[in-house]
């Protein structure tokens, strides 16, 4: 007969083969830890989370969370004996499983809760866990204290335990308490809210349907809601407060509504939850995915609120109820939101690119980003009248009804192919699309673009035109050629090319008589900008008959190249007094200027621009008026438009033109009065700027450091940090700074510039502290400048 071993050997053979497991995953996860910053494909699941029924508290002010997390689990294979969850940062201070106190253990953000005996497959308990934290990660936090749940990728650990996997879903019971003077709106619907106390209420809210883990979200803030019904469903839009002035909250719960409608009928299959819960706010924090489940965000500085909104209903069905295994295969969740998108709604929905470092390269966070975004809106416009286009229109939207909720490139990939027999297994590589204006139509000039100057000379008998070539910036060893336009009396057109390569070149177009002036056309592909010289008369012509504004207006700039001609004064004055664009005035204002040179008696024409609606006009007036510097009353004009502008453009000019004018002591005292009347920043610290770079860089540090405050927008931190990146050079001062921001900042760019400031003063303290800190630092952008920077 065997001899089975006691219940206490049983209990130790148990325990070391636990702490052997644990080791080898360590040792495992330790190495996963220290390169990826994305979901795991495939993660281990013993257990399969059914429910969560989370208490949280959460103050708002210090970021400070207590809660209790209860989850139903249910084994998925016999002898199951470890639950591991993540949790990252969080201080556990018990756990127990269906009521008994549980031993458990933290490792490399890692919690693991053995059994007290194996599981059976199918076997069910009760997990509760008992936490605290103050997340740096995971939760961000705005100047007015709201705070909400990052969408990144392995954030939700930092304030809940929790797989935060796109493979675990759960239905959720989320009972969060805040101080009174705040709301909550979190993942599910509204069931509820009970006041603890005088300061204290509870927000109760509920999903019977499953959530995937990974896009549990929630909101902390001072919002103004406005609710309707959808059938039995409900939408809710909660507006921070202090935006209610700017955005219409009854017009986006209209287009909610309606888009609701709209993308169920082109999904095929009702909206996926009992709640759409649409959050606003000012800034977007670096974040670059905007929703999760029943939950939208939309911020104002992402640009068009409707074209944010109707994709954040659509990733409801296409991000959330389908969505990517990993973020890195999220190339063809944002692909089939394009198509949507563009099928519901005509214009191209470009997202604005702007308050994020523009130096980062763009890595694994930057999938559902606005520049990836705006990168496929243009590759689907090419692409839907194509083979391609067809194959993946009509494979929507059977691609929801008959894939897995999760997904990859490969398993869109194979789908297309069965039915198709067109293989498109690699992922297009994107074109990102800068673009700080949501009403542009053209992507920004890269900063690596090339440059070359084109002098365009007539012959003397009227039949060809000479183009020098000269590179300025950078140049082409190929051959380039751009489409050429001559244009003719009545506007007649005749099309040619204009082939050329290398540092400088010359060649000859032939022409017929009459021209009137040449276009060069440079193609989209090519990153080029020409610096064009044209004759007078071509410059005229362009200026009455060119037909965009941005040819006029060039025209207009290029007189001033010909100070010398005796007639264009005349020509230009008759200019300025018929009804022309803004952009065309400031350009023959400009030229203006070069012609007269200063000259006494001319400068009325200038003083009237600043009295312009247009900050270009105005900007061109403040410019022309630099060249008067003996006339006091042009003067004290640039000093009242600088002083009272609210516009930073206008601002800048202002103090560059006091700066060729007046004195460095009379500059500092105007500079002096604005920063007293500066309740916002930005001025005195564009000013602090400004006189700095004409090397007034004593107690610079002291000025600027109370603009790091969190108190201030990030718009206005980043122009402190920048100023101390370009003038503090002390090692020991930028070695503090870190200690104290990196460990405090919630805002990843923050964070991002600080690092930049430590990398640019690096010695061996810093390198130290670096090394040490980056291990602490979850944002994969952030982490990636530390580790590159060392």
């Amino acid at each position: 007969m065997k001899t089975l071993p006691s219940p206490m050997v049983q209990s130790v053979q148990r325990s070391i083969l636990f702490f052997l497991f644990l080791g080898a995953f360590i040792f495992q996860f330790d190495f996963l830890h220290a390169q990826s910053f994305d979901h795991t494909p495939h993660p281990r699941l013993d257990f399969d989370f059914t429910e969560l029924n989370l208490q949280l508290g959460l103050q708002p002010q210090n970021l400070q969370i207590d809660g209790a997390a209860t989850y139903q689990i249910k084994a998925n294979i016999d002898e199951a004996d470890t639950v591991i969850l993540q949790a990252a940062r969080l201080d556990i201070s018990s756990a127990s499983i269906d009521g008994n106190e549980a031993d458990f253990s933290l490792q490399n953000d890692s919690l693991f809760i053995p059994l007290s005996e194996p599981a059976k497959e199918g076997e069910t308990f009760e997990l509760r866990i008992r936490y605290s934290a103050a997340p740096k990660f995971g939760l961000l936090k705005n100047k007015n204290n709201m705070v909400w749940s990052s969408q990144l990728p392995r954030s939700q650990r930092h304030w809940v335990p929790i797989v935060d996997n796109p493979h675990v879903t759960f239905q959720t019971e989320l009972n969060i308490s805040v101080p009174s003077e705040y709301n909550v709106i979190a993942t599910g619907s509204k069931v509820g809210e009970e006041p603890v106390n005088e300061s204290v209420i509870t927000y109760r809210f509920s999903s019977t349907k499953e959530i995937p883990a990974s896009t549990l979200a929630l909101a902390v803030g001072q919002f103004t809601n406005e609710t309707t019904t959808y059938g039995i469903k409900k939408i809710n839009v909660a507006v921070e407060q202090g935006l209610s002035d700017s955005v219409d909250s009854q017009q986006l719960l209209r287009n909610a509504y309606d888009w609701l409608e709209t993308v169920e009928r082109n999904m095929q299959s009702e909206f996926p939850y009992e709640w759409l819960n649409i959050i606003v706010t000012a800034d977007h924090n670096w974040e670059t995915k905007s929703w999760g489940a029943s939950t939208v965000f939309l911020y104002q500085n992402r640009g068009d609120l409707q074209h944010q909104l109707l994709r954040g209903i659509i990733a409801q069905w296409i991000g959330t109820k389908q969505r990517a295994g990993q973020w890195k295969e999220g190339a063809g969740i944002t692909l089939y939101q394009t198509l949507v998108q563009q099928s519901i709604n005509d214009s191209i929905p470009y997202l604005k690119v702007e308050d994020q470092p523009a130096l980062v390269e763009d890595g694994l966070y930057a999938q559902y980003g606005p520049k990836n975004w705006n990168g496929w809106q243009d590759r689907w416009v090419k692409w839907k009248g194509q083979s391609w286009g067809g194959v993946i229109s009509q494979s929507h939207p059977a691609l929801l009804q008959q894939l897995l909720p999760v997904v990859s490139w490969n398993d869109y990939a194979n789908y297309w192919y069965q039915k198709s027999g067109q293989p498109m297994f690699e992922a297009p590589g994107m074109k990102p699309r800068n673009v700080s204006d949501t009403s542009a139509t053209a992507p920004e000039a890269a900063a690596d673009s090339v440059v070359y100057r084109v002098i365009y000379q007539p012959n003397q008998t009227g039949d060809a035109v000479v183009l020098n070539f000269e590179a300025v910036e950078g140049g082409y060893d190929e051959l380039v050629t751009l489409s050429a336009t001559e244009v003719y009396d009545g506007g007649q057109t005749e099309s040619d090319e204009a082939t050329f390569t290398g540092i400088n070149d010359s060649i000859t177009l032939a022409v017929s008589p009459g021209l009137r002036t040449l276009q060069l056309q440079v193609p989209d592909d090519l990153n080029l900008k020409l610096l064009e010289q044209k004759p007078v008369s071509f410059l005229l012509y362009e200026l009455r008959n060119a037909q965009t504004v941005e040819q006029r207006a060039q025209a207009a700039h290029g007189l001033g190249s010909h100070a010398d001609n005796p007639d264009l004064q005349l020509a230009v004055m008759d200019a300025l007094d018929s009804d022309i664009e803004p952009r065309v005035r400031a350009g023959l204002l400009s030229s203006l200027a070069d012609i007269t040179a200063g000259a006494a008696g001319t400068e009325q024409v200038f003083m009237d621009a600043l009295q312009s609606n247009h900050p270009v006009v105005q900007k061109a007036g403040l410019k022309a008026l630099q060249r008067y510097p003996e006339n006091q009353e042009s003067l004290d004009r640039i000093k009242q438009i600088t002083m009272n502008t609210d516009q930073t453009s206008i601002f800048k000019e202002g103090l560059t033109s006091l700066s060729e004018l007046i004195s460095t002591e009379e500059l500092n005292t105007f500079i002096g009065a604005i920063t007293q009347q500066d309740s916002v920043g930005e001025r005195s610290l564009l000013a602090i700027q400004h006189v700095a770079k004409r090397g007034q860089t004593e107690n610079i540090v002291d000025q600027v450091a109370p603009f790091l405050d969190s108190e201030y927008p990030y718009s206005i931190r980043k122009i402190a940090l920048n100023i101390l990146i370009d003038y503090d050079t002390s090692a020991e001062s930028w070695l503090i700074r870190g200690q104290e921001s990196l460990t405090n900042a919630a805002d990843p760019r923050i964070r991002y510039w600080v690092v930049q400031g430590l990398l640019k003063n690096k010695n061996a303290s810093i390198h130290s502290f670096l090394e040490e800190y980056a291990a602490d630092e979850y944002d994969e952008r952030v982490y990636r400048a530390i580790t590159e920077g060392l």
